[in-house]
């Protein structure tokens, strides 16, 4: 869970979050933290890649994007995947604001790959996230 920080200077906030790979600061010892952008970044590909029921006590977090890799690789499951990362993103992500969804089937590779190109509200700075949903057999 994000923490958000309002620096008083400049009225803007700053986020901070653990970082996921728990990496260590090699001056103290403590896990790292991931601010601003690289946290609102983490924090897609943690909802990206959660299903439903996956989360106690919230059972409709995630995208559930897993399920949808045994369906046909064709332009209904790319829409569909649209439609899911979108309505997830909207949901559960309050600090995005414009939102622009690429996703490209790959029917050889029985595979997605999803490009998630977004802006902060309160900060000027567009991101892009990019994720290869594939089975694992």
């Amino acid at each position: 869970m994000a923490v958000r920080l309002i620096n008083t200077d400049s009225k803007v906030p700053s986020y901070s979050d653990v970082d996921i790979n728990f990496a260590r600061n090699p001056k103290t010892g403590d896990v790292l933290t991931a601010t601003n952008s690289s946290c609102v970044r983490q924090s897609i590909r943690n909802l990206l890649n959660t299903s439903f029921g996956e989360r106690l006590f919230q059972p409709r977090l995630g995208a559930s994007l897993r399920n949808l890799l045994f369906e046909p690789v064709d332009e209904i499951t790319v829409l569909e995947i649209r439609d899911r990362i979108i309505e997830t993103l909207r949901k559960h992500e309050p600090r995005i604001g414009t939102l622009l969804v690429d996703v490209r089937s790959d029917a050889d590779g029985n595979s997605y790959t999803v490009n998630v190109e977004y802006g902060m509200n309160e900060i000027n700075e567009r991101q892009t996230v990019s994720i290869i949903l594939e089975r694992v057999r």
